[in-house]
């Protein structure tokens, strides 16, 4: 089963960065091939990918939460996957780890469509995690900064 890593300090307090992570329905915003994740009820959502010329559809639930030190989920349809974000404080601001594993119903598949969707998965991801650093770090920055509207 093919396992996706990746670990990053976000400059900020756990509480910020597990609030901003926890939203998952905002992903689009992170990720370019993520189309859309739209809510299903407060713990489903249902994921949109284009990728390679390719549409992928699945549906996750949230199956564990520990607001501010973790959030689990398992994937209900499409692709079988599970993840997990590990949030602890570090100097500087909170470190992530994110594990994603997927699993296909037998080894010729994980083989083959491992070296499309592995890739994938794996930019998605990266390119969600270093936009919302960015976002943080422009928020960091907005605060420390006074306020033009004030007369």
């Amino acid at each position: 089963m093919p396992v996706i890593e990746h670990d990053m300090l976000f400059p900020a307090e756990p509480e910020k960065v597990y609030a901003l992570i926890r939203r998952v329905d905002e992903f689009p915003r992170y990720a370019d091939a993520v189309q859309s994740v739209v809510p299903l009820d407060e713990r489903t959502y249902r994921w949109t990918v284009h990728a390679n010329g390719m549409h992928f559809h699945w549906d996750v639930a949230i199956v564990e939460e520990d607001p501010p030190r973790g959030l689990k989920w398992e994937s209900r349809s499409g692709i079988r996957n599970t993840g997990r974000y590990r949030l602890t404080p570090a100097r500087g601001g909170t470190r992530v780890q994110l594990t994603i594993e997927y699993h296909l119903h037998n080894r010729l598949l994980d083989k083959t469509v491992g070296r499309v969707a592995k890739p994938i998965v794996h930019h998605i991801s990266e390119q969600a995690f270093q936009r919302i650093r960015q976002r943080l770090l422009e928020e960091a920055r907005g605060q420390d900064s006074p306020s033009d509207d004030h007369t």
